[in-house]
């Protein structure tokens, strides 16, 4: 698989460069960064033309640096769920835009989501534009693949997890407690949360807006949410 982009490549070198078969940079690019970083690492790279680049990269935004690594690997879901630390679960139903996956990867990255869970159908996973738009994160937050979401929800459930659905009509982030195992789960950018899926959730959450559009992108309402559940986590741990 390639990735491409400044970002991303110098997140694969300092998170898994055994999975990284070579680093290529276009002649001319300002691209010192990533071949001091993969010389460090002990990675092979090649000095190419920007037309090659461009081919690589699949006329993607990629900076003048590419790699090709090895596919990403999902992350065992059982595993990550029997840690004891693990309190944060972010569950994506049927996101299928990469932008926003990549986006979402970056909020769950920066707010201390313990496992990203997508459906193995019908969902975007870790491709390269999802891998570009993450900026990085993806080499650093776990993203598991899961058969069926209302199972895994029950799984979750058996556990000691609270389930809170992003919806409309939904109590507001600070009426909520966050604190304790959290699972939150969010819908694809047009149908929300399928009603199979909600009915399994112990709660809904819906961001209040006070302007003339009634909705946020997914990958915004992410964003808010997973602030407001680690801003309460954490103020529970300092006391």
């Amino acid at each position: 698989m390639i990735i491409f982009g400044m970002n991303p490549v110098l997140e694969a070198i300092r998170s898994h460069p055994q999975r990284i078969h070579y680093i290529a940079v276009a002649k001319g690019a300002h691209t010192n960064r990533v071949f001091d970083a993969a010389k460090k690492a002990g990675l092979p790279v090649r000095v190419l033309s920007a037309d090659q680049i461009d081919r690589l990269a699949g006329r993607g935004v990629h900076n003048g640096v590419v790699a090709d690594v090895s596919e990403a690997s999902y992350a065992d879901f059982e595993e990550i769920i029997a840690r004891e630390d693990t309190k944060f679960v972010l569950i994506l139903d049927g996101v299928t835009d990469p932008q926003n996956f990549g986006a979402i990867l970056r909020v769950a990255e920066g707010f201390g989501v313990n496992v990203v869970v997508i459906p193995q159908h019908e969902s975007v996973g870790l491709t390269p534009a999802a891998v570009k738009a993450s900026a990085g994160a993806s080499e650093w937050v776990p993203v598991a693949q899961v058969t069926n979401l209302a199972r895994t929800i029950e799984s979750l459930k058996e556990r000691g997890y609270w389930i809170y659905g992003g919806a409309a009509k939904g109590d507001p982030p600070e009426a909520i407690d966050f604190t304790g195992k959290v699972a939150l789960v969010l819908g694809s950018e047009g149908k929300g949360i399928r009603r199979n899926v909600l009915e399994h959730c112990d709660r809904t959450v819906t961001i209040p807006m006070s302007g003339r559009v009634d909705s946020l992108n997914v990958a915004t309402a992410a964003a808010v949410l997973c602030y407001e559940v680690r801003r309460q986590q954490t103020k529970d741990s300092n006391e």
